[in-house]
């Protein structure tokens, strides 16, 4: 067992005791069994037996991770360095649950911060199920019960939360969420999602040592599971996603920010790994240092039929101030985050380089963000990655495949317990602004022979990255709808009197009635609801519907004529 010894520390703020909060939930909708602990804590069972709890293939007893968090940080107009990161809480935490109120100063505390301090998980049949009862009465008439997540989902005007929080489907338009009377329901991400909000500010930050940042974070941890797709995108089914809406909530604009995916990656056995990082195509991975993961230490390994674990940036809009896509334009619409670094450090095991291990200062944790080690010097190519002459910012670029370039192994490098980083920044995070940010865990491992993956290293764990990507691009806007929406007059579900065509649409699509019905009329809504557009359909039965200035994602869309409503769904590519 990997032992991580924890001192649970209570923080006060103005009189106050902000508690230690203990939920955890899995995102287990497909071949992965990921913890999601509160307040930005993952992968290993926090307040329990403190195993490795990110299980994959899931059923196996295997575990491909032992904790992920985020850290940000970056300096202010005075140069003062803001940060907020978590690891293992042995020295306290960085992190507590709930928003940042921003009407009045200190009106968030323990006490009214209680209602934030849990997790959410959401499943698409937890709303296809919902909507389906609420549709037939079955809500109304108080003979189903409302999954509690659904129905305590923090949005605006359900309980105490009555901030926009969290988007929802608003059937009645009301702008209040009230599954109850109104059939709303969450719109999440992927197929299953698990929530969790919280900030850095109600305590001293004991993890880091640093000045909070003010800011408020939203985490989607989320997965998909379509069992249908081919083999050569069934990453996907093994995969895991985490997306962050970060608030600045503070009056400062911060410089020189820097915003990590930080991993103590072990995969299987935790003291015989290797990292790499491939920078062309945004993501770090950890690979066992030689041809078999043996059962050591009470931690079951994966054997000869080793896989490859990846940690690649999701693709999120940003506004970050750099060329992402180097085509000498900053900052288009479309330009995504990229991994701007990749570093690593060590765990305090062995003769191990002082400089290269556990962060012990506000200044370390931002060094390892930025690429700098806890002596000051840079990340260097070559070796070690310290103490060379040429500074880097990515580590291990070689192919491991063939162990040509920069590898471990073929630095002569002893395989051991690694923590590793995948940022993005430097950028600038203005007053007031907010970024969003993700990443995804994709397990890659090959399913015929008995082999080590890293040998398929340009063959299957870089298509397996590109495809996991591509998936959540295509399908990150289109949320999890049920193919009946609630708050519908009438609805003919069975047999839709209409035809829509092409579904997904680069942004025109036709209907066609299939029956000849007096007045027809299209409404084209997005999925909090909000009408995006309506009009009246031809004499004979058809329309044409324009939505190529609209954002990618799904719309719903609706259709009346000769006093029938019913509804489908387009997906704008």
């Amino acid at each position: 067992m990997k032992k991580i010894y924890i001192l649970l520390l209570i923080a006060p703020l103005a009189g106050a005791q902000v508690p230690l909060y203990t939920t955890s939930k899995f995102v287990d909708k497909n071949y992965v069994k990921a913890r999601v602990n509160s307040i930005n804590n993952r992968s290993w069972d926090a307040f329990g037996t403190n195993n490795a709890s990110y299980e994959v293939p899931k059923g196996n007893g295997t575990h491909a991770q032992f904790a992920n968090s985020i850290w940000i940080g970056g300096y202010d107009h005075n140069g003062k360095l803001h940060l907020a990161a978590n690891t293992y809480m042995q020295k306290g935490r960085d992190f507590w649950g709930g928003p940042i109120d921003t009407t009045a100063i200190g009106a968030y505390n323990a006490t009214n911060t209680a209602s934030y301090n849990k997790l959410w998980k959401t499943d698409c049949s937890d709303i296809t199920s919902f909507a389906t009862a609420y549709n037939n009465g079955s809500v109304t008439a108080n003979t189903y019960t409302v999954a509690s997540d659904l129905l305590t989902y923090p949005a605006k005007g359900n309980a105490n939360f009555m901030k926009n929080m969290e988007p929802f489907y608003d059937a009645n338009l009301n702008g209040i969420y009230d599954p109850l009377v109104g059939g709303d329901y969450p719109l999440i991400k992927g197929h299953q999602q698990v929530l969790s909000i919280y900030n850095d500010t109600l305590g001293k930050h004991a993890e880091s040592k640093a000045r909070c940042m003010g800011v408020e974070i939203h985490e989607r941890s989320y997965a998909y599971f379509d069992p249908l797709l081919p083999d050569s995108m069934q990453a996907v089914n093994y995969s895991t996603f985490y997306h962050f809406t970060m608030f600045n909530r503070s009056a400062e604009t911060y410089t020189n920010v820097f915003v990590s995916d930080w991993s103590d990656v072990d995969l299987g056995y935790y003291e015989d790994d290797f990292v790499g990082s491939d920078s062309a195509n945004n993501f770090t991975y950890i690979y066992n240092g030689d041809n078999f993961d043996e059962t050591a230490l009470g931690v079951k390994g994966y054997g000869s039929k080793i896989p490859v674990i990846s940690h690649a940036i999701l693709k999120t809009n940003c506004m970050d101030g750099i060329d992402n896509d180097g085509d000498n334009v900053i900052d288009e619409p479309g330009e995504s985050f990229v991994m701007n670094r990749s570093t690593f450090y060590n765990n305090n095991l062995g003769p191990i380089l002082a400089a290269t291990t556990n962060p012990d200062s506000a200044k370390h944790y931002y060094q390892y963000m930025s690429g700098v080690w806890k002596d000051g010097t840079p990340f260097t190519y070559g070796g070690q990655a310290y103490g060379g002459i040429r500074p880097t910012d990515y580590v291990y670029t070689g192919n491991p495949a063939n162990n040509s370039g920069w590898t471990e192994m073929n630095a002569g490098n002893t395989p051991g317990d690694r923590r590793v980083f995948t940022t993005s920044g430097p950028f600038t995070l203005p007053a007031g602004a907010r970024i969003e940010w993700g990443y995804a865990v994709v397990f890659s491992r090959d399913t015929a022979n008995n082999v080590n993956t890293i040998t398929q290293f340009n063959t299957r764990v870089r298509r397996d990255v590109r495809n996991v990507l591509y998936y959540d691009q295509m399908h990150q806007n289109a949320q999890c709808t049920p193919l009946v929406m609630t708050g519908l007059q009438k609805q003919t579900l069975g047999n839709p009197f209409f035809s829509l065509w092409p579904n997904p649409t680069d942004g025109v699509f036709n209907i066609t009635l299939n029956e000849r019905l007096a007045n027809g009329n299209v409404v084209v809504r997005d999925v909090s609801g909000r009408t995006i557009l309506e009009t009246k359909m031809n004499e004979d039965g058809t329309a044409s519907i324009n939505l190529s200035a609209c954002e990618k994602g799904i719309y719903l869309v609706e259709v009346s004529a000769g006093g029938n409503i019913t509804a489908g769904k387009v997906i704008r590519n």
